[in-house]
């Protein structure tokens, strides 16, 4: 029995979907072109695009991957670790991962910065879902630490862990853009940065 059109066309999509993604890991996004993508899929040129639009389009859902790679899971949420000895510590290892997926090539930071909303006006509703649930985890961490009386050095409670998520993200897109704008270049130098910063910003004093 042949399948359905619309199987087809679902399977036809992951293929191609699978092929960027293989591309990606073996040559860098950079180098992740159509008629690679179409060559590796066994599909025409056109059937990438058919599905996805352009590139960018596809290559958007290679850089929600690796976003989705950051959630710790619910085997390891990080409301559970906070038994560590250095929440500042833990909090910006988060930090630092996403400013390393981000920040891997130019062309995943322009699409990073497409699919939140900052360079196009509408959010793809897929980023939107999945930068929803980082958020959430990064709340959950806050609220924890922020109710907890044995973690040291205290959390600030004067402000939501909503609030205190709106301006962490700001420092690590900015902490991304100046890596990419060659302001900062040792990585390091900007994970002690941004110690700095998120002290100043989330701790009673």
């Amino acid at each position: 029995m042949t399948r359905k059109p619309q199987q087809r066309s679902i399977a036809t999509r992951a293929r191609v979907l699978q092929a960027a993604r293989e591309l990606s890991d073996r040559h860098g996004l950079e180098l992740v072109t159509a008629e690679a993508v179409a060559t590796q899929a066994g599909v025409a040129k056109g059937t990438v695009f058919s599905h996805f639009g352009d590139m960018d389009g596809l290559l958007s859902y290679v850089l929600r991957d690796r976003l989705e790679a950051l959630r710790t899971g619910p085997e390891t949420d990080a409301s559970q670790q906070l038994d560590l000895s250095d929440p500042v510590g833990l909090l910006l290892q988060r930090m630092m991962a996403l400013i390393s997926v981000i920040t891997d090539s130019p062309t995943i930071l322009r699409l990073f910065l497409d699919n939140i909303g900052v360079t196009k006006p509408n959010c793809a509703v897929e980023f939107v879902e999945t930068l929803d649930a980082l958020d959430a985890e990064l709340a959950t961490f806050l609220e924890k630490w922020q109710g907890s009386e044995a973690l040291s050095p205290a959390l600030r409670k004067d402000r939501t862990p909503e609030e205190m998520v709106d301006g962490l993200i700001a420092f690590m897109i900015h902490g991304a853009i100046l890596l990419k704008s060659h302001q900062m270049t040792d990585r390091s130098e900007l994970e002690a940065r941004l110690r700095r910063h998120v002290e100043a910003f989330l701790l009673t004093g």
